[in-house]
């Protein structure tokens, strides 16, 4: 799978592949569709990077920008890039993305109420006006409804919203021209919730079935309240719909609506009253009641809610949780069906969501709804062993290929060339591929589109170096052998799979491999003696010859060779396969592949670095003086005066050497020369040497240090003292300048490095370098006992444009002890817990923002109620993890244990989220106490449930937590 990533002006800025070939490694790709979530699509990714590629990352796939796919079923998805994790040291940039049909929630819709029957395109159309979405597939074009929304919402929610009053489903469309966008759509389909005919068996498909049975939530009877109608006076005192007076009967006779307003399931109570018993066991009485509050608006609309609430919840909740080994991708909404034959159970299951890894080649489903088979798995197996059984002992398929101009088949060819489209057809007819388009019927596949812009160059093509066929036998048909691969042919054993595997080595060192599998099927059913037949055949030996030709399309005559030659960029490499069977006929095939252009130069390929250098060593430059050319006469390493020869040599020794016989000697001092033109006293003149110039005049300048080899310091005389100079120059070239102190400005350097030894640093000692370069200041270093022996750690320190980190490793350099990070706003910590020598290194990691340093907080402005209550306000404040809820309600009756008044604001959803219970004491009686609950005893949906002791007052209260949600940046907050 290729993701290309764009900028918000579709500017395409990199291309990411799962199987490590692109110019971007994707790892952990995961799609995820769900039926609750429809019809949005998720994708979170990572992207493997280098160092050098660090900036090129953070560019590319950085917040808001584009993520471009197609998948497997053809659809094409543009992905806005929403939150963005980065981890330099892990060198692993995570990103979460979401359709782009996401962007409707950042549009805003009003109340609405239809003055007429209206079609859903007309909704539809009508909440996105200007957002640049259009419809495209519509199923429903005559259907209408007259629909009303009494609230502002966004644009996103108010389609979904009219697409479930439509039992419609809705999808994300985008259409790409190479990778420009140049349509988006919006899709209106009917629900497809049919039969995948997909199953999965115990101890093949299915590792483990865990079976949950609870009766938490189980009912006999009902007491259902519905909306609180609309008043036609005037009043703001009216009672929620019920179902007292209201006439209904069942026709099948189990449902029965008491004058009470209650629904009772006359067979259920049969079965879980508590009067049951064997002097009565058919008790009609003792109900499980369950008094509950629905949306409806009507006493009608009211009974099949409750109704249909009363079948869910009338037997003993029971669900499964399915390991399953691997999965293949089934559409949302399908049916798939799951069999134990240990458990004699057989169940149906809709498909709720999907995760799907192209990375990892896997597919995760999340079942739901299910139901028991009324048709067991073991019958439907015997039909199929039964099919199997009077099946042909050997039935040999074969591949038809052809091309078309269209999906018609007009003018089909054997061969691509200028042919846009192309069927493959397996046929049990014969090895001849049929001329008749009607045998290609809906198998054509668009092959070629419309033209695109020219790319960026590519790599230098690749060849077919060698072919490879092997076989192996299995008694599976769709997992391919692990093991028992051979180059022979094996004898056949009935009732199991021979698989087929060819592979390719391409001239680039890289391969492929693909597999067919044909059944070497039982015994049948015994019959009469038939005709007797000619000998089956089988493969007697197999021939791979390669030529190289100018053409793809007509296949050589001559040159064919069982050796692979050499292939020139542009040229045409064909295989010819033959197979010779055992009754002395052969078939033969080909195949051609063409070797591309070569690409332009690469870029300047990055290295490994290699091993550690040794040590370096100072080099000391000596000098000498003699009177001999050996020097061995007059020999000093001091005294220049009066010597006439001058030697030097080279070594990592401070010492000066008294052995002549080691230095290079030179004549320096000939005989006089002949007198010179006679110079003024005036002139300044420059001494170089220990002891200070007698009778200097003004203007002179002294060289002078501790030896002639170590001038420290340069002296003007001002003709009565000897005073400091300094050296003034634009541009002062020197090859290696020894310096204790350098004043200056400004240093003009690519690299900048600054060696240590034995500092102290925190109680210990430290080595190491310290470097400047690249807009990186870094520190490396070891540290060391107080004796300066190293102890096998080390740590370094970067300040650079991303900006400031540092680490120490543990001893055996397998770990960190700790880690900090400081960029992009957020300071990251790690600390190791475990023993640093464990081979498992246990760390604690965490970040701080500015968000974790405000308090957030929230209040509803308009007031809360439920049946129980007439209004309610809830306080919500945040810092860090830890969340403070306060509640003033006012309570007009106490009608019902646990009742909703409020679903909990998002960023302050605790993390026990059925654990939490605010004590709510009465303003008016100290006496009285009331409670709100996080969730209902049973679990149940979270939310804050009232559960009230008396039936009016006013009562104030509060209560913290700890969550877990993400900040609600979108609240009010302070420092």
């Amino acid at each position: 799978m290729e993701y290309y990533f764009a900028d918000r002006k579709s500017n395409i800025l990199g291309v990411g592949s799962t199987d490590g070939k692109g110019e971007w490694r994707i790892d952990n790709d995961i799609e995820t569709q769900s039926v609750d979530n429809r019809p949005a699509v998720e994708l979170s990714l990572d992207i493997k990077f280098t160092t050098d590629q660090e900036q090129a990352v953070n560019e590319m796939a950085k917040e808001t920008n584009f993520i471009l796919y197609q998948d497997e079923e053809g659809n094409g998805h543009q992905m806005v890039i929403e939150s963005v994790e980065h981890n330099s040291l892990g060198h692993i940039h995570s990103i979460v993305a979401s359709d782009a049909g996401n962007d409707l929630i950042n549009e805003t819709v009003g109340a609405f109420k239809a003055d007429k029957p209206y079609t859903i395109a007309d909704y539809i159309t009508r909440f996105t006006n200007d957002s640049g979405w259009e419809i495209c597939i519509n199923e429903f074009p005559d259907n209408v409804r007259t629909l009303e929304w009494t609230s502002e919402e966004s644009s996103l929610a108010r389609i979904i919203a009219v697409a479930k009053d439509f039992d419609a489903v809705l999808s994300f469309g985008f259409e790409f021209v190479g990778t420009n966008l140049v349509k988006r759509v919006i899709n209106i389909r009917h629900e497809e919730a049919g039969d995948s005919l997909i199953s999965f068996e115990m101890n093949k498909d299915i590792n483990n079935i865990v079976t949950h049975r609870d009766t938490y939530d189980m009912e006999t009877s009902i007491k259902a309240y519905g909306a609180v109608p609309e008043s036609t006076d005037g009043s703001t005192n009216q009672d929620p719909i019920n179902l007292i007076g209201y006439n209904w009967t069942d026709p099948t006779g189990q449902f029965v609506l008491d004058q009470y307003g209650f629904l009772h399931d006359t067979i259920a109570v049969q079965k879980y009253s508590r009067l049951l018993s064997n002097d009565n066991p058919n008790p009609t009485q003792s109900d499980w009641n369950r008094v509950k509050t629905f949306d409806s608006k009507s006493q009608a609309a009211l009974l099949q809610a409750a109704l249909a609430d009363l079948k869910k919840y009338n037997h003993p909740n029971e669900t499964y949780d399915i390991d399953l080994v691997n999965s293949p991708y089934v559409p949302l909404n399908q049916t798939v069906h799951i069999a134990d034959e240990n458990q004699q159970l057989f169940l149906s299951a809709k498909v709720l969501s999907i995760e799907r890894c192209r990375a990892n080649h896997s597919v995760k489903l999340t079942l739901g709804e299910f139901a028991h088979e009324t048709v067991s798995f073991d019958e439907r197996l015997s039909a199929l062993a039964n099919q199997m059984a009077n099946m042909p002992k050997t039935i040999q398929y074969y591949p038809w290929l052809r091309y078309a101009d269209d999906d018609k088949g007009t003018n089909m060819s054997a061969f691509p060339s200028g042919k846009k489209y192309m069927a493959i057809v397996w046929s049990n007819k014969s090895s001849v591929p049929s001329d008749n388009p009607a045998d290609y019927a809906g198998k054509w596949a668009l092959i070629q589109g419309a033209d695109g812009k020219d790319g960026v160059a590519g790599k230098d093509g690749v060849g077919i170096k060698s072919t490879q066929i092997m076989y192996a036998q299995s008694t599976s048909g769709t997992t391919v052998p692990a093991t028992g691969w051979t180059a022979q042919v094996p004898m056949l054993i009935k009732g199991q799979y021979l698989w087929t595997q060819t592979t390719w080595l391409y001239t680039d060192n890289t391969g492929e491999a693909g597999y067919t599998v044909s059944y070497n099927a039982k015994d049948g059913n015994s019959g009469k003696d038939g005709i007797a037949g000619k000998d089956g055949v089988g493969i007697k030996s197999t021939v791979i010859e390669y030529v190289v030709s100018s053409s793809g399309i007509t296949k050589p005559s001559t040159g064919w060779s069982a050796n692979i030659p050499s292939i020139a960029p542009g040229q045409f490499m064909w295989t010819r396969t033959t197979w010779l069977y055992t009754d002395g006929t052969n078939e033969v095939g080909y195949s051609v592949a063409q070797a591309g252009a070569t690409g332009p130069k690469g870029d300047t390929g990055v290295g490994i670095p290699g091993p550690k250098g040794a040590d370096g060593k100072t080099s000391y430059f000596h000098t000498a003086y003699a009177n001999s050319i050996d020097g061995k006469q007059g020999f000093s390493t001091t005294d220049g005066n009066g010597k006439s020869y001058f030697g030097q040599y080279v070594d990592q020794t401070q010492a000066d050497s008294t052995d002549p016989t080691k230095y290079s000697w030179a004549l320096f001092k000939g005989p006089q020369g002949p007198q010179g033109v006679p110079g003024s006293k005036d002139v300044p003149y420059t001494y170089i040497q220990l002891g200070t110039p007698a009778s200097p005049k003004k203007g002179d300048l002294w060289w002078h240090g501790t030896t002639l080899n170590d001038a420290t310091a340069l002296q003007y005389y001002n003709g009565s003292t000897w005073i400091d100079q300094s050296i003034q120059q634009a541009v002062l070239s020197i090859k290696k300048l020894q310096s204790i102190e350098v004043d200056t400005s400004t240093i003009n350097s690519p690299t900048v490095n600054s060696p240590f030894s034995h500092v102290q640093i925190d109680g210990a000692k430290s080595s190491g370098n310290l470097e400047l370069k690249d807009a990186h200041l870094s520190i490396l270093g070891s540290i060391e006992d107080n004796s300066g022996n190293p102890n096998g750690q080390y740590y370094k320190s970067l300040l650079s444009p991303n900006g400031m980190f540092n680490y120490i490793t543990t001893p055996d350099q397998m770990g960190n002890m700790s880690s900090v990070a400081l960029q992009r706003g957020a300071l990251q910590l790690q600390t190791l817990i475990s023993d640093p020598s464990a081979a498992a290194k246990k760390y604690i990691q965490s970040e701080f923002t500015s968000k974790d340093n405000v308090t957030f907080f929230y209040v509803n402005t308009t007031a809360l109620s439920n049946i129980d209550i007439d209004w309610a306000y809830i306080y919500y404040t945040r810092r860090g993890n830890l969340v403070t809820v306060n509640f003033q309600i006012h309570t007009i009756a106490n009608q019902y244990n646990f009742l909703r008044l409020a679903d909990i604001r998002p960023g302050y959803t605790p993390y026990l989220t059925n654990k939490i219970v605010a004590s709510c004491l009465s303003f008016s009686d100290p006496g009285q106490s009331t409670a709100m609950y996080s969730s209902t005893p049973s679990g149940g949906r979270v939310g804050w449930y009232s559960n009230i002791s008396k039936a009016s007052g006013s009562y104030g209260g509060s209560v913290s937590y700890l969550t877990q949600d993400d900040y609600p940046t979108g609240d009010s907050f302070f420092a």
